[in-house]
C-alpha cells in the first residue's frame, strides 16, 4: 500500500463501485475562502471509502501533546512557514491538499506544481496534481501524469487504479483501462477491491460496457 501521510479519499463517483482517488486533508476555509456543504468538518473527518485498497485510513493531523489539532490553526502555520521558506514542500504539499478538498483545483494544480519543482520524484504529489488536472477538465494532462508516475514505479495502485478511470470514463480507452486494472489486481488479487475490478475488466473485454461520451 503506498504509504501517503495524508490518505485518500473519493472524489467522483463515476460508477457503482468506482471513484477516482485524490488525497486526503479535511478543510473548512482556505485563505478566505469557505468550503462545500459536501465536505466533512475539521473535527469529524469523513471515512475512508470502501474497498480500501486504493483508500487508506486517512490519519488527522496531532499536534505535540497527542490531541487533534484544530485544522485552521494547523494551515495557518504552514502558511506562515510558506512566507518564511517559499521552498518549504511540506507546506506546499498541505496547503496544496486543503485547496483541493474545497474544490479550488486551480489553487491545487498550482501548489502541486510548485512541489514538483522543488521534488520532481515525489509520485504520490504527481498522482494527486493527476486529479487535479482531471478535475479541471483536463483528462489527457492527467492521463501524461499517471504515465510519469508509472514510469518511474509501475507498481504504483493508486496511479493504476486512477489510470483506469480516466481511460475508460474520458478517453473511451477500454482497452488501456483493463490494461491498467489487470495490472492492479495482479498486484493484490485479495484485496476486496479486486473482485470488483474483475467483474469490470471482464464486461469491457466481453465488449459488454457502452462507450461513454468523450469529455
Amino acid at each position: 500500500m503506498p504509504d501517503i501521510k495524508t490518505g485518500f479519499k473519493s472524489l467522483i463517483v463515476i460508477s457503482s463501485f468506482l471513484s477516482l482517488v485524490a488525497c486526503q486533508e479535511n478543510a473548512n476555509m482556505v485563505q478566505g475562502v469557505s468550503a462545500a456543504p459536501p465536505l466533512a468538518s475539521p473535527a469529524q473527518p469523513a471515512a475512508p471509502a470502501k474497498p480500501k485498497m486504493p483508500h487508506p485510513v486517512p490519519r488527522p493531523p496531532h499536534g505535540p501533546s497527542g490531541q487533534t489539532e484544530p485544522f485552521m490553526e494547523k494551515l495557518q502555520g504552514f502558511k506562515g512557514r510558506l512566507a518564511k521558506d517559499p521552498k518549504d514542500i511540506e507546506a506546499l504539499i498541505f496547503i496544496a491538499n486543503a485547496n483541493f478538498d474545497i474544490q479550488r483545483f486551480e489553487k491545487a494544480q498550482e501548489f502541486y506544481l510548485r512541489a514538483l519543482e522543488i521534488d520532481p520524484d515525489n509520485l504520490h504529489v504527481r498522482t494527486d496534481l493527476a486529479s487535479a488536472y482531471r478535475n479541471l477538465g483536463n483528462s489527457h494532462q492527467a492521463v501524461i501524469a499517471l504515465q510519469a508516475v508509472l514510469a518511474r514505479n509501475p507498481n504504483h495502485e493508486v496511479a493504476l487504479y486512477n489510470l483506469g478511470i480516466i481511460l475508460l470514463q474520458d478517453q473511451n480507452d477500454q482497452d488501456g483501462a483493463a490494461e491498467a486494472w489487470e495490472r492492479l489486481v495482479r498486484l493484490n488479487p485479495n484485496d476486496p477491491l479486486a473482485d470488483a475490478l474483475r467483474e469490470k475488466i471482464q464486461s469491457i473485454r466481453a465488449g459488454d460496457l457502452q462507450e461513454a461520451p468523450k469529455k
